[in-house]
């Protein structure tokens, strides 16, 4: 008796799936920390400011007017002002100075490869001089085979 009551729960009657799902999984999670690691979660704290700014314009004012005053940038609200602290501290602790000498070469390898050694070949091609493959060993078969 199997553990499974129903056949869709049973992840033997489709061993793709899981497979599918899994990898599915993993090029989102993926992506997600991407994105984190690029600061792309304040650009995403800035559009929720902005929608909140539009939804809340547009309650007492018509949503020309509201989406006018949300980019107009005279006023951010307290969630723009978030996301535009975290955009600088970001910014400022991605430098290419902050890692340690601006754009400068960074040397990989610790041993220089030796020179490469060019040497002629020492034989020669088989010529005009070489009758070995010229000569049959064995007799022409009579009659032709059949294929």
């Amino acid at each position: 008796m199997t553990a499974f009551r129903h056949s869709w729960l049973d992840p033997r009657s489709r061993p793709g799936k899981s497979l599918l799902v899994r990898r599915k999984l993993s090029i989102t999670c993926l992506l997600l920390a991407w994105l984190c690691a690029n600061g792309a979660v304040w650009n995403v704290v800035q559009v929720v400011a902005w929608a909140k700014m539009i939804r809340d314009y547009a309650q007492v004012m018509p949503v020309a007017r509201a989406v006018e005053l949300t980019f107009d940038g005279d006023a951010p609200c307290n969630l723009c002002a978030i996301a535009g602290a975290g955009q600088d501290a970001t910014r400022d602790t991605q430098s290419p100075a902050a890692l340690g000498g601006g754009m400068e070469k960074i040397l990989l390898m610790a041993e220089l490869a030796p020179d490469p050694v060019l040497l002629v070949p020492d034989f020669s091609w088989p010529g005009v001089a070489d009758t070995a493959g010229l000569t049959r060993t064995e007799s022409v078969p009579v009659p032709p085979p059949r294929v």
